[in-house]
């Protein structure tokens, strides 16, 4: 309600929208029985949503929509470099995407006149944990380039981006949203942040292939070295497999995450058996150890990936 009522001119076929999605709303709302919120978004730090399944409605949007405590931080953050903004989304209901991509298509249209872009867009495999450990609980991911972070702050403030945010919490059971930027890289990835934004280019993917999203958390002490020993292995082999790594960057900030982690990766597979066969190897097992030992922590989402520009 405090977004309708922060915009008072907007045309009446804007207002009939907005009634309309508030329809929406309420009957997401109407799924949860809890009366009274069971959490304050106060006690979480900033980006840091809360775990496990929303009971109260209050706590499905914490699990979607930045709060107003991230945004104060964000806009304390170095801005001289741009980011993306890594979607993983899971969709309501789950695997069609309709309301959400209501409020994709505006998000996307209003981000690219700010400068920005989609580098990158795949439906998630929703089966892949018996072949490794991926996480299945989503239906699709999303790269969103922002030139500078202030970007996202102005698109915040923008009247069609605020008119479509019901169809993101009606469209949508849960989202992981993190900023990632350039640092010091893992891998020889073929891509960097600054590349795609300054070139106007994106994730280089054909029809069939699968690319994994990988959000990491190192161990304290030498986990990142660990974890490189494992690179420098996986990489050749990955490459001899016909595959690639596009991304090896930082995980800046968390925007809606449960979770911090420390480095993202993107790895292009150039179909689902390749990447099967390579991860369930011999080969792979082996150095796989360095990996285990190097991490606390993984995320890890396989999807198809999508062309972008291809006519559907």
């Amino acid at each position: 309600m405090l977004i309708i009522n922060k915009f008072r001119d907007v045309e009446m076929n804007k207002t009939t929208i907005k009634i309309m999605q508030i329809l929406s709303l309420a009957f997401v709302s109407s799924c949860f029985l809890s009366a009274a919120p069971a959490f304050s978004q106060d006690d979480l730090p900033p980006g840091i949503s809360p775990k496990g399944e929303a009971t109260d409605f209050v706590g499905h949007v914490a699990r979607i929509n930045a709060s107003d405590k991230f945004v104060d931080a964000y806009g304390k953050l170095d801005d001289d470099h741009p980011v993306i903004h890594m979607n993983f989304l899971r969709w309501r209901p789950r695997g069609v995407g309709e309301v959400y991509g209501k409020y994709g298509n505006v998000a996307g249209r209003e981000i690219a006149a700010l400068g920005g872009s989609t580098v990158h867009v795949g439906l998630g495999i929703t089966d892949a944990s018996a072949i490794y450990e991926f996480s299945d609980g989503w239906d699709e991911v999303a790269y969103a380039l922002y030139p500078r972070k202030r970007a996202y702050l102005q698109l915040q403030r923008d009247q069609d981006y605020q008119l479509a945010i019901p169809d993101r919490v009606a469209g949508t059971y849960r989202r992981m949203l993190y900023a990632i930027s350039d640092g010091e890289p893992i891998y020889n990835s073929s891509d960097t942040i600054l590349g795609y934004h300054e070139n106007g280019t994106v994730t280089q993917v054909e029809k069939g292939n699968i690319v994994l999203s990988v959000f990491l958390r190192f161990k304290d002490d030498g986990g990142r070295e660990t974890y490189t020993s494992y690179a420098k292995k996986f990489e050749p082999m990955l490459n001899e497999a016909g595959g690639y790594v596009a991304l090896s960057v930082n995980a800046e900030f968390p925007i809606v995450s449960e979770e911090y982690w420390d480095h993202f990766v993107t790895i292009v597979f150039p179909s689902r058996q390749t990447m099967e066969n390579l991860l369930t190897s011999d080969e792979h097992l082996e150095i796989n150890i360095d990996r285990i030992n190097g991490l606390e922590a993984s995320l890890a989402v396989a999807a198809t990936a999508i062309v972008l520009g291809e006519a559907e």
